[in-house]
């Protein structure tokens, strides 16, 4: 079975022949000049991004805390980057990146925010607290990809320890954890498997053959997309933040953000199309 989410997603993979996924993550600090004097920085700098790199984009990932930092003023941006992204094409699914992992009251209403208010495609989330904290989610028909294995630098911290009761690392277990809850809920779980990890991630699409991966790493992290490809296939979708959209703050980061996007775009387009 299919999700909404998964349906849409292979519709435009298929049509692009590509598994970019945009990442949105609006860094004040890193904003172009132009965008800082907007009376909507964050939103300007979005929208700006999304006009030049849509034809190339099989999935957008808004990073909320970005939008966060700045109260209701950055939630309405985030809200008015949403809608913006449904009017432009709405054939490209959003992937809300928010992380969130709370009891199952507080859990249903993150839900709602994401799923009915938003009406977004994904959400990811943190497993630490367990089944019921995921359940909300999923009982309203949610697309979730659960944190597994990160591309940070610190991920190995608590992610790599080794329980003694199976002798595999913790997020093993996750992983197998996801894969039962995929059981229960067909299509609305996939896992967050980070690019800087390409052997394991090799070994979770062994383990996982049919379970989405959203993939970050890739680009300014430094994962190398032939190895990422070679190890997730075509169930996955490869993010691509920072690497595409904050290369200048000047005014050529759109046409520096199209170029890069394109580029991108093109070498997955060969990639999927040798692995027919």
């Amino acid at each position: 079975m299919s999700s909404a989410f998964i349906k849409k997603y292979v519709a435009r993979r298929e049509e692009l022949k590509s598994l970019l996924c945009i990442g949105i993550d609006p860094e004040w600090e890193k904003l172009p000049h132009s965008c800082l004097s907007s009376d909507a920085p964050l939103f300007t700098f979005s929208k700006a991004i999304i006009d030049a790199t849509q034809g190339y984009a099989s999935a957008w990932k808004p990073n909320v805390a970005f939008f966060e930092r700045f109260g209701s003023r950055g939630f309405l941006e985030f809200e008015r980057y949403i809608l913006y992204c449904k009017e432009i094409n709405q054939n490209i699914p959003i992937v809300a990146d928010a992380k969130r992992g709370d009891l199952a009251n507080t859990a249903k209403e993150y839900a709602k925010y994401y799923f009915e208010t938003l009406k977004v495609d994904a959400l990811t989330v943190n497993a630490y607290m367990g089944r019921d904290s995921l359940l909300p989610y999923l009982d309203l028909g949610g697309f979730v990809f659960i944190l597994c294995l990160t591309s940070n630098p610190s991920s190995a911290d608590l992610q790599k320890l080794v329980l003694k009761k199976t002798n595999s690392y913790l997020y093993e277990e996750v992983s197998d954890f996801c894969g039962k809850l995929n059981a229960e809920y067909p299509g609305q779980v996939g896992m967050v498997m980070g690019g800087t990890h390409p052997a394991e991630l090799a070994e979770m699409r062994r383990r996982h053959p049919k379970m989405y991966f959203l993939i970050p790493g890739y680009g300014a992290q430094g994962g190398s997309l032939e190895d990422i490809y070679a190890a997730c296939g075509r169930d996955s979708l490869i993010n691509s933040s920072r690497g595409v959209t904050l290369l200048s703050r000047n005014d050529d980061f759109v046409s520096l953000a199209k170029k890069k996007a394109e580029e991108i775009q093109s070498q997955m387009s060969q990639l999927l199309s040798s692995n027919v």
